[in-house]
């Protein structure tokens, strides 16, 4: 049998493939031929570790300073989300509570830091004395404790005045409407009981001027006519 025939006689499949490996493989001695390949080869990979290349990021600017009211004319600015009657019922109720408890430590943390009680008896706000100095007094001559399980006062009752509302005057004429700052709320609390027997405890009614700190309301000034005994 010739090699001709032979090859006549392979199936058209396999001459095809016969082909193909034909040509790749003169391909591939053309390719060695024409020099070294044009990108960096390594037959090993670098002992170091490796690190993404640089990318240059631009820091971002702090905010601004969150306010509880700006004008539109001041660009960017930064609002905070006003406190809700919850959060003035809250102080309220655990200034009371601390009272009738006479927990004087959980009273102080309810007073800013230049809290005062202020009260006809003292004249005007700058002879008022500081608010935690005079309840000390107040509880050290007076027996608080005697209202528990008295209906101090009914939250129903309770009004609340925020520095943004158009007030015609003042909840209380020893509060300037001026000069409430942002964010401040003044809280007209009516005294349900103010004696127990012969002993006058409480005003007829205490108002609280609130000023907002963090997520929080303390006490800024107390107003009431009470006298010391």
């Amino acid at each position: 049998m010739s090699l001709s025939s032979s090859r006549s006689d392979l199936p058209q499949s396999t001459r095809a493939a016969a082909a193909a490996c034909a040509l790749l493989l003169v391909s591939l001695l053309g390719c060695g031929g024409a020099g070294a390949p044009l990108f960096a080869t390594t037959s090993e990979l670098p002992e170091g570790s490796r690190r993404p290349d640089g990318v240059a990021v631009d820091p971002a600017s702090a905010p601004p300073r969150a306010k509880d009211v700006a004008n539109a004319e001041a660009g960017l600015v930064t609002l905070r989300t006003p406190l809700g009657t919850e959060a003035v019922l809250t102080t309220v109720n655990g200034f009371f509570r601390a009272i009738v408890n006479e927990d004087m430590e959980a009273l102080e943390a309810l007073f800013t830091r230049d809290a005062l009680s202020i009260s006809t008896t003292y004249g005007p706000n700058n002879n008022a004395p500081s608010a935690p100095l005079f309840w000390t007094q107040r509880m050290r001559r007076l027996d608080y404790t005697k209202l528990a399980g008295e209906v101090v006062f009914r939250e129903a009752e309770v009004e609340v005045y925020r520095a943004e509302d158009a007030l015609t005057s003042s909840p209380h004429p020893a509060i300037r409407v001026e000069a409430l700052s942002a964010g401040d709320v003044v809280v007209r609390v009516p005294i349900a009981a103010s004696r127990v027997g012969s002993d006058r405890l409480l005003g007829d009614e205490v108002v609280l001027w609130l000023r907002r700190e963090g997520e929080r309301y303390r006490i800024y000034r107390i107003v009431e006519d009470f006298q010391m005994p």
